[in-house]
Formats: structure tokens, sequence, C-alpha cells
């Protein structure tokens, strides 16, 4: 009898349904905001120690300019959290300043904001 693999432990788990989507749309946003394509994408790979806490970005992107994308996704600038992981994100951008921090929010369509 051959052993059945567990395929559930190869499909990632998102927090939000926005997260879902951008795992299926993602490369597409950024190739339109950045003009480029994306080469990879990973789910939650990094995790910085910020001033009052920790800052966890929900994806890196790695474009074929060699940027380096750190993307927050929201469904809402309304929703539960919004300003906290806004606040986490321009403080890890000052930190690391070398790379591209982006906030897309899931509402009327993507929006995509580079934070400076």
């Amino acid at each position: 009898m051959k052993a059945i693999a567990d395929t559930k432990a190869l499909i990632p788990r998102y927090k939000s349904g926005s997260e879902q989507q951008f795992s299926l749309l993602g490369a597409a946003i950024l190739r339109e905001a950045f003009d480029a394509a994306v080469v990879a994408m990973f789910y939650e790979p990094v995790r910085w120690k910020i001033p009052g806490g920790q800052y966890t970005p929900d994806w890196l992107c790695l474009m074929e300019t060699g940027m380096v994308v750190f993307v927050e996704v929201k469904g809402s600038k309304k929703q539960k959290g919004y300003r906290d992981a806004r606040s986490k994100l321009r403080a890890v951008q000052a930190m690391y300043p070398f790379f591209t921090f982006v906030e897309v929010v899931e509402e009327n369509g993507w929006q995509v904001e580079v934070i400076s």
C-alpha cells in the first residue's frame, strides 16, 4: 500500500481573504505598479524588531530589476489594526530605507502606495 502525501501542509494558510487574493493577483498588481515582473513571492518570510514591538510584512516580492519589495496587504483602511500596521510599516521603512515598502489595499480595486 502506498502512502498518501498530506498536501494540506504545502498550502499556505493566509490570515485574511485579501492576503489570499494577493497570492493570486499580487504579481500582476506589482507589475503594473513598478513596470517590472515579479520573480518570486514569499509569504511572511521575516520578522523585524522595531521600537515598541515587532513587525512581520505579509509578502516579500523579488522583482526582475533586483528590487526587493515588502508588501503589507489590507482589505480596507477602516479595518481593525490598520493604523497600528501602518505605523509599524513606516517604522521599518525608516530602519531599512534600501528596501521598498508598499501598502496594498483592496478597497475599490487594488490601491498600491509606496511608503517613503
